[in-house]
């Protein structure tokens, strides 16, 4: 006891410059302060305050570039959620609330995710996820679109936390499954359904995640929103809507056209 007593209060005097340094975020001894007024610097960054350790200090750090999010009116931001919109990322994923719920839900992604990992994923995508070749500005301004939604999502009144479950399809050795799309579609496009997994093989035409629903590009008849009627009549003669296309016309049998709108609508296996 006399040796643990001596070690006790010399570990408390060591302890005591911490103690009164508490309130004062270790960040503001290396980085000057800026954007005060939006909050604390782990509002926007992230990381651990309360540590003097680069490692600790740094865990999950928010860059600078993935941080514009957490500014209002930035055009780092604008530009990343026009970007969405064009390149139609919510025909898989929720973003901000809206979108389909066939792929990861950006608004809940998993305890840990970075927003470094968020733009090594775009750039390494998942299987039957497409290739879109974003440059590094593109990158760094849709990272700050996703984590915008997440934080505008979360703020909602009633917001549930944590992402919820979703059925996982595991695929054996025997990638010609026998169902219509692959029959018909799969050569040239792919597709992910909540209720078939991912189906489809080839890239050389459009990803057809979401076709009927409204958020997928507006690339039917006249800009419009796909439908069952106009996909029927495009697939009956493509040129004859589209003079230009490569697409030749599907020459579907009976009871195939009926069976392929219920895989595009995510429909429940009949």
């Amino acid at each position: 006891m006399a040796v643990r007593f001596p070690l006790l209060v010399a570990l408390a005097v060591l302890a005591a410059p911490v103690a009164a340094q508490g309130g004062t975020p270790s960040c503001l001894r290396c980085h000057p302060v800026h954007y005060r007024a939006l909050g604390s610097c782990v509002a926007c960054h992230g990381g651990d305050p309360r540590s003097d350790r680069l490692r600790i200090a740094h865990h999950d750090l928010v860059p600078g570039r993935f941080a514009w999010f957490a500014v209002p009116g930035s055009a780092t931001t604008k530009r990343g959620r026009e970007l969405m919109e064009t390149y139609a990322c919510r025909r898989c994923h929720t973003s901000a609330g809206k979108g389909n719920r066939v792929a990861a839900d950006l608004d809940h992604l998993p305890a840990g995710t970075t927003a470094q990992g968020i733009s090594d994923a775009i750039v390494n995508p998942a299987l039957l996820m497409p290739q879109f070749h974003f440059t590094e500005r593109q990158k760094t301004e849709l990272v700050n679109a996703v984590l915008a939604g997440a934080r505008e999502a979360g703020s909602k009144v009633g917001s549930r936390t944590g992402e919820s479950p979703q059925v996982v399809h595991f695929q054996n050795g025997d990638t010609r499954r026998d169902n219509v799309f692959e029959r018909r579609c799969g050569p040239c496009h792919r597709v992910v359904t909540r209720t078939w997994g991912g189906l489809g093989r080839g890239s050389i035409g459009p990803n057809l995640s979401g076709l009927l629903t409204e958020v997928y590009p507006k690339t039917g008849p006249n800009r419009s929103t796909w439908s069952s009627a106009a996909l029927e009549k495009w697939l009956e003669n493509p040129r004859k809507s589209r003079e230009q296309t490569p697409m030749r016309p599907v020459a579907l049998q009976e009871g195939e056209l009926a069976q392929l709108l219920d895989l595009l609508s995510d429909r429940p296996r009949r």
